[in-house]
Formats: structure tokens, sequence, C-alpha cells
């Protein structure tokens, strides 16, 4: 069939064995529209996933607070309590040093249940965010709340407060 197709186009005089560079240009012309269309889609749904990681990362730090606090142990240790008083009254940072050196039930527990120390988790921040990002754990109405700070849930590259991602 192929051969047959040959000889008819060399009888007609149709023998092109390619594309013209018009017929090339037009194709790499719709693919880089298609692309200039595509990426701000693309990028938009890449800040949306690290979003996303950094909602489950406050969770699992919440998680392993919200564990730790209502643990027996804990509660009965005269060690933890400036700790849970910390939590109560304003909140404390993932990295502070008198909680990350304690001996306390609480910084075992919450060591424990995380399965590391949570200071680990502000390199962990995958969205936009400021360089002095942090991760605030406090006790709000009987609920703990992590907020990591200096970032943006909206993937803005400056974030503001009121838009941190803050997980109850």
């Amino acid at each position: 069939m192929i051969i047959m197709m040959n000889r008819l186009m060399k009888k007609k005089g149709l023998n092109n064995k390619g594309f013209s560079l018009v017929e090339l240009i037009i194709v790499i012309a719709i693919m880089a529209i298609l692309v200039a269309v595509m990426v701000p889609t693309l990028i938009k749904q890449v800040e949306k996933s690290k979003v996303s990681s950094d909602i489950q990362l406050a969770d699992s730090i919440r998680n392993a607070f919200l564990c730790a606090a209502t643990d027996a142990r804990v509660i009965s240790d005269a060690a933890s309590a400036p700790y849970i008083g910390s939590l109560e009254n304003g909140g404390m940072y993932v990295n502070d040093s008198s909680f990350l050196n304690s001996d306390c039930i609480m910084r075992e527990s919450v060591f424990e249940i995380y399965g590391k120390s949570p200071a680990t988790a502000i390199d962990e921040i995958k969205s936009t965010h400021t360089p002095g990002a942090n991760i605030k754990v406090e006790l709000k109405n009987g609920n703990v709340v992590v907020t990591i700070e200096g970032t943006d849930k909206t993937g803005k590259k400056h974030p503001q407060a009121d838009r941190y991602i803050v997980v109850e």
C-alpha cells in the first residue's frame, strides 16, 4: 500500500518528504502559547501543594503537643507544669531551648509522639515563608493551636500575620 502511495505521489509530482519551515514555526508558536498559559497555573498548584504539606506538618506537631498535654504522666509531672503554663499563657515556640533541654516528661512525650525534636520542623517548612519563620504552639480555649509564623497560606511572597498557616 505504501509503495502504491509513493508511485502515485511521484506521478503527480508530490514528492514531499518532511515538514516545511512554516509548518514547524506554527507548531512551535502554538506550543509556546500553551506553555505560557499553563505555567502560571502550574506555579499556583505547586505552591498549594507546599501549603498542604505545611498544614500536615503543623497538624503533626499539634497532635504531639495535644497528646502530651493530656497525658496523665505529664499533668502530674511538676517539671512539665511551666511548659503547660506557657502553652496557656501566650504559647511557646518549638525551638524553645529551655523546653528542648529540659528533663520533663512533657518533652519526652512530645519527642516520642512526633518522632524527633519539634525544632526540626522549622527546616521542613516548604511554602513561601520569611527567613525567620517559626512555629508557635499555644493552648486556646482548651484546644492546641499551631501557627507557622512567617508563612503565607495564599502563596504570596510577603506573608502577613492574618494569613499565617494556622491549625486548630
